[in-house]
């Protein structure tokens, strides 16, 4: 979370911080992407950026927070929005998700996320997340954690095979219809 120093700058060269942020960690993974670069972008001294951020990775949460949108967030509100219809929620989800991640202004930037997360990142966002308030609690059972893992494997693929957005929903609803529907291995040669 960015330090008390960042919100007290103008809300100009808040902005002027959050656009070359946001052009950085579009055009670098988190773990490509330098300091260095980002203060000669901004004209800043080095000291600068640390009296606004803890570090790189800090920035980083900030950017992910604040220009992408909690895809578990929006699968939750579906599926109180559906009366709990798991299969309901998961359709409509399917669309809303690559609706995000196809928008042109962010599809770097989900696709740096989804490509390059580790172990390490995922801690240090949920430490981020964590002293957020704006976070909602998601439901931690067994089946929506089967669930996560082949919605997130899907989005994975779709970056590392490069699909469109109607090659993803293609192979999104049908992995939908086998968690709904099954698996038919006869038909598997």
């Amino acid at each position: 979370m960015p330090k008390q120093t960042f919100y007290n700058l103008s809300e100009q060269k808040r902005e002027k911080i959050i656009q070359v942020l946001k052009e950085t960690f579009k055009n670098h993974p988190i773990f490509d992407a330098n300091v260095k670069e980002i203060v000669e972008k901004l004209n800043i001294a080095r000291g600068s950026f640390y009296q606004y951020f803890e570090d790189l990775e800090d920035a980083y949460f900030m950017i992910l927070d604040t220009q992408t949108e909690d895809i578990h967030k929006i699968f939750i509100e579906l599926l109180q929005k559906n009366d709990r219809d798991v299969f309901e929620a998961l359709r409509q989800y399917g669309e809303e998700i690559s609706k995000l991640i196809f928008t042109e202004d962010n599809y770097f930037l989900y696709k740096n996320r989804y490509l390059y997360w580790n172990a390490g990142l995922e801690t240090g966002w949920n430490n981020y997340r964590s002293k957020n308030s704006s976070t909602i609690s998601h439901f931690h059972t067994e089946e929506m954690e089967f669930t996560k893992a082949i919605v997130h494997n899907l989005i994975q693929r779709n970056f590392l095979n490069e699909w469109s957005r109607e090659e993803f929903l293609e192979h999104y609803n049908q992995y939908i219809h086998w968690l709904k529907e099954g698996i038919d291995y006869s038909e598997i040669r």
